[in-house]
């Protein structure tokens, strides 16, 4: 008897089904005429043996073929819109013609749904990108259409007020330019599926970004610990505005005088860059949503002073550009550390000078 998985095809057992219901008809009809030569015993066995055959064949026939009836009415279904139906596992072998059609549906109709599914989540994801992005230029926009009123109606009484108006409106249109540059990068971001890959010498570019951050808070205590010669594949560019965003970030949410840890290290086959300060650290409840764009863990705070929520989204893009990940871990009042990992590179020659101890 033929395995399951070894039965020949439709046609062929079908064929072969029918040859051999006629061969049985037709050697009862000769063993009849040689044993009784009687026309009319010869005529009934013939009559019985036809009739024998047609259902017989028609009985296995549809037997057959009712999966492919299944298959019809799911796919009538799946038409009328219903994408979760699939098509019931067959009494066929999976090797036979109705157990790789319905195999094979199954695959595309997951993947279809799949694909309808992640389209979806795009679609939400971007309304509620331009949502979020319409909400936040809409603040400093109606500052500086109130100033502008104040001013066309006469409302400022002396120099002083204009002057402070207009500083207040500058401010705002920096605020928006910063907003916008920032949403034109994650647009980059979202556009590239991977980004032109050089080697960059991450030693220097974090010791520079340290000493920028220096430059600009010299009260902060920051202390570092650089290893040398760390070198990954990626896009300078963007690895300094990760930098920037990770210390910005610090800036934002921690007093001047509070502490603040940089340490860039390599770990096997992967490069772990942590940022870590001793601020009011972030709720138990975002944490997991801090890389998302647009988020504040403090709902309250203001946006002049909170910032977008964009930083920590860009610093998780390019790390995902770069094929590496970014982490956040936090205790409320004891501070909160970034951590991002990135794939090393064996370091080349030197880019500039290896930095020194850890100060």
């Amino acid at each position: 008897m033929l395995s399951r998985t070894t039965r020949h095809p439709l046609r062929t057992r079908l064929s072969a089904l029918v040859t051999v219901l006629c061969a049985g008809a037709m050697a009862a009809t000769a063993f009849t005429w040689v044993v009784s030569g009687d026309p009319a015993a010869i005529v009934s066995v013939e009559l019985a043996g036809l009739v024998a055959v047609a259902l017989i064949s028609t009985a296995l026939v549809r037997r057959e073929l009712r999966p492919l009836e299944q298959a019809a009415d799911t796919a009538d279904a799946i038409a009328a819109g219903d994408f979760g139906r699939r098509i019931a596992e067959p009494g066929a072998a999976p090797s036979t013609e109705v157990g790789r059609l319905a195999g094979a549906l199954n695959r595309m109709l997951e993947e279809i749904q799949a694909a309808l599914a992640a389209r979806e989540q795009s679609q939400d994801r971007m309304r509620q990108f331009v949502a979020d992005a319409s909400h936040e230029l809409r603040t400093p926009l109606q500052s500086l259409r109130g100033y502008a009123e104040l001013y066309q109606r006469g409302a400022l009484p002396d120099r002083a007020a204009v002057d402070d108006a207009v500083a207040r409106m500058l401010s705002e249109i920096h605020r928006m330019t910063r907003l916008v540059e920032s949403l034109l990068m994650l647009a980059r971001f979202d556009e590239q599926d991977e980004t032109e890959l050089e080697p960059v010498d991450l030693t220097r570019v974090v010791t520079d970004s340290c000493r920028d951050a220096r430059t600009v808070e010299p009260a902060r205590p920051l202390r570092t610990r650089i290893e040398p010669g760390v070198t990954v594949l990626g896009d300078e560019a963007q690895l300094r505005g990760l930098l920037a965003n990770l210390l910005g970030n610090v800036r934002m949410h921690t007093g001047p005088d509070t502490p603040c840890r940089v340490e860039l290290v390599r770990a096997g086959n992967d490069v772990v860059l942590r940022v870590e300060d001793d601020g009011p650290g972030v709720p138990g409840h975002a944490v997991a949503h801090v890389f998302d764009r647009f988020y504040r863990a403090d709902k309250g705070r203001s946006r002049v002073g909170g910032g977008s929520g964009l930083g920590l989204s860009i610093v998780a893009a390019v790390a995902e550009l770069h094929g590496g990940r970014a982490g956040l871990d936090s205790v409320p009042g004891r501070g909160t550390r970034v951590e991002v990992t990135l794939p090393a590179r064996e370091a080349g020659p030197a880019g500039g000078p290896p930095p020194g101890p850890v100060t």
